[in-house]
């Protein structure tokens, strides 16, 4: 589906190449939004960012039921890629379950141009000819864009965390 808002693009399986590129920043980037959120520290974010990835990624690319796809224009001659997406497939066990956006990306030089909402619009018949009848994802709060994002592609709220900073209080009160 093409619009003003939103362009076509194809998806290609992740190359290697492309992988040992992106997966560092990913990383980086996860470790920053834990570090924002509350849920690390300036000392501890990009090692939990490291764990959780690791174990998310025990055969890194080669993970199975993990699947990593490259963004690429569907009507460019040269083919650059302009983002992606990496979801995590649902156990044939548990059919029920949604597949899982672990990450999906416009590049830089490419955001703002409905590439974001093509991508998700692309990913739904490969997800759907693996029998995937559901997609979920996370996002944190401060990420105002993509929730936007996500509410005009027909993602609802099922669960919403919150936190409140508190001041610290005196110890003759404890």
């Amino acid at each position: 589906m093409t619009t003003s808002d939103q362009r076509a693009v194809a998806l290609h399986p992740m190359t290697q190449a492309e992988y040992d590129v992106r997966i560092p920043a990913l990383v980086a980037g996860y470790a920053g939004s834990l570090l924002r959120s509350g849920r690390a520290t300036t000392a501890t974010a990009l090692t939990e960012s490291r764990r959780q990835h690791a174990e998310l990624l025990p055969d890194g690319l080669a993970t199975e039921r993990m699947l990593f796809l490259v963004a690429r224009p569907a009507d460019a001659d040269d083919a650059r890629p302009v983002g992606w997406i990496w979801v995590g497939l649902p156990d044939s066990a548990e059919p029920e379950r949604p597949a899982w956006i672990y990450n999906i990306e416009v590049d830089a030089a490419h955001r703002g141009n409905g590439y974001g909402g093509a991508i998700l619009a692309a990913v739904e018949p490969v997800l759907a000819t693996r029998g995937v009848t559901r997609l979920g994802l996370n996002v944190f709060g401060d990420n105002l864009v993509a929730r936007r994002l996500y509410e005009s592609t027909g993602f609802t709220v099922t669960a919403q965390q919150m936190v409140k900073p508190i001041g610290s209080v005196p110890q003759e009160s404890v």
